[in-house]
């Protein structure tokens, strides 16, 4: 019989690593809501329907960007339309106002998002294109059932809400004289929802 080595016999310190932070899953989704119905915008004052409405649903999370799409807008005299998104909370912001002068459009295709390069032209030609919400001069008040000022200025205003729920366009002739149609518009909404 061997004797006991006591170094052999000492317990052995056992090391755990340190639990790190949990992770959470999260998922990013974009969903994409359309009105094609056209609204009419008169020589002057309420477009018609005022306003024109999207109604969301489904949608999980809070919003992490928004971009407005305006199909097919034609007008003799740009510069007299205001146009203002208002979200399912109240959150609002102005997409255009007093933008183009006094040269006609004709069916032309607008994407509003605030990472866009360039705003809307104040004095000269609209052309089909991706731009920042683009308000010139003094903010003009739309009429009811459209919110009070202040308005926003840009899309971020809707980040972090529930984006589920009627959001609203409000287009309005500030001018006599002139007028013009829209053939819809589309609402593009990245949600993040984490579990």
């Amino acid at each position: 019989m061997y004797p006991l080595n006591r170094k052999n016999c000492r317990p052995r310190a056992v090391s755990c690593p340190t639990p790190g932070p949990i992770s959470t899953p999260c998922t990013v989704s974009t969903a994409t809501f359309s009105n094609l119905s056209p609204i009419v915008i008169p020589s002057a004052g309420l477009a018609t329907p005022y306003p024109s409405s999207i109604n969301v649903t489904g949608l999980s999370g809070g919003v992490t960007q928004v971009t407005v799409t305006i199909i097919g807008l034609t007008h003799t005299f740009p510069d007299d339309i205001d146009i203002l998104l208002v979200g399912p909370q109240g959150q609002n912001v102005i997409l255009m106002s007093d933008a183009g002068g006094f040269f006609d459009v004709n069916n032309v295709t607008l994407t509003f998002n605030d990472f866009a390069q360039s705003l809307l032209p104040n004095s000269s030609q609209i052309v089909s294109g991706t731009f920042q919400p683009t308000n010139y001069g003094f903010t003009d008040i739309f009429p009811f059932p459209a919110p009070l000022p202040p308005y926003g200025s840009f899309l971020s205003v809707f980040n972090g809400i529930d984006p589920n729920g009627v959001w609203n366009l409000f287009v309005f002739d500030d001018l006599g004289g002139d007028s013009g149609s829209i053939l819809g518009w589309t609402l593009n909404i990245t949600t993040t929802f984490c579990s």
